[in-house]
This record gives structure tokens, C-alpha cells and sequence, in this order.
């Protein structure tokens, strides 16, 4: 096994009990909220001990206390909320995770982020950014008649473009933009 840095994060194909249990609010006052607000019950999956005892604990938002966790504060401060003596790390349930713009020009709506405590704008690590699908249209020819036809006579007729509905099946339609996905438990390393 490797050393890892304090404040790593990485995929975790175990079931895991989260310690908070509540909903992500981080963002539910932007736009960025979710339609569905369900929290889902608590599991009895692997004791959140067993992780800990590796070093480990569920990204799941929850507030630690900083001279519990002095080394993982050292990485982490306050980006992700807290006050004092307290300060939050990352809530990645449910969440894609991208890499860092970092000045590269790749992600285009980088400055246009949701901060990491749901607030402002930022671009760095830990801001957010909505779902979104880029905005394109389909256009095909009809022909649109332009007058009744008299008897004998062929009707005058014009072609234009004219946009596609929303697809029928076999197309999986959502409520997302999604590619194919498999659910894992992000996990940080706090010592």
C-alpha cells in the first residue's frame, strides 16, 4: 500500500454508512437545486469505523472539529464551510466529480461556478456547476402549403425549416443529461 496525502480523495466500491444521514443542502438555494428533496433511509451497510480506522471517512458535508482533525483542516480550512472551530468537508454524494480548470480554458463556464459552500461564484476547487445539456436544435424540411388548390390546378407550395420534437423511444428520456454511470462512495484521507 502507497502513502496517501492528507485530504485525498478517492472511490470507495463498499457500501458505507453516512454519519450525517441528511439530505446535500449545500445548493438549495441556487440553481442548481434538486427536483427531488427525498431523504433516503439510513442503511446498516460497513460501520463507518471500519473506514475510519483505515484513516478514511464518507465525503458526506459533515462539520469536524478542527483540533480533532488538524491535519485535514491544514488541507481543507474552511473551503467547504464552517466557523471557528469548526469546518466542513466535501459533500460528493450523488455527484460527478471534474477535473480543476485550472487556467487550461477547457471548461468553459469556469467562472461562472456555484462556490463550494453554494454561494457566489468561483472557480477553483470545490465550486459546482449545474446540470445543463448545450443548447442545439434539429431542423428538417416540410413543406407548408400556401394557398388551397382550385380544381385542376396544383396548390402553391413552400418549403422552411421547422424543428424536431422531443424524441419518442427507444431514446431513454429524464430528467438529466447523464452519460453512463456506476455509483461509488467517495472517500478523504484524514490522517
Amino acid at each position: 500500500m502507497f502513502d496517501t496525502c492528507v485530504g485525498s480523495v478517492c472511490g470507495f466500491a463498499g457500501q458505507v454508512n453516512p454519519v450525517s444521514g441528511d439530505a446535500n443542502n449545500i445548493w438549495k438555494n441556487t440553481g442548481c437545486a434538486s427536483q427531488n428533496s427525498v431523504t433516503p433511509p439510513k442503511r446498516d451497510d460497513i460501520p463507518t469505523s471500519y473506514l475510519e480506522a483505515q484513516g478514511w471517512m464518507l465525503c458526506d458535508g459533515r462539520k469536524l472539529r478542527v483540533d480533532a482533525y488538524p491535519e485535514l483542516f491544514a488541507a481543507l480550512g474552511y473551503l467547504y464551510g464552517g466557523i471557528s472551530d469548526d469546518f466542513c468537508i466535501p459533500d460528493y454524494r450523488g455527484l460527478f466529480l471534474r477535473g480543476n480548470d485550472a487556467g487550461s480554458g477547457m471548461d468553459p463556464d469556469a467562472a461562472s461556478r456555484v462556490g463550494p459552500t453554494g454561494s457566489g461564484t468561483e472557480n477553483g476547487v470545490g465550486s459546482y456547476q449545474c446540470d445543463a445539456m448545450q443548447t442545439h436544435t434539429h431542423t428538417y424540411k416540410a413543406v407548408v402549403l400556401a394557398a388551397v388548390s382550385q380544381s385542376g390546378n396544383a396548390a402553391a407550395q413552400a418549403s422552411g425549416d421547422v424543428e424536431t420534437s422531443v424524441p419518442t423511444k427507444p431514446a431513454r428520456l429524464t430528467s438529466e443529461t447523464r452519460p453512463k454511470n456506476l455509483s461509488i462512495n467517495y472517500i478523504i484521507k484524514f490522517r
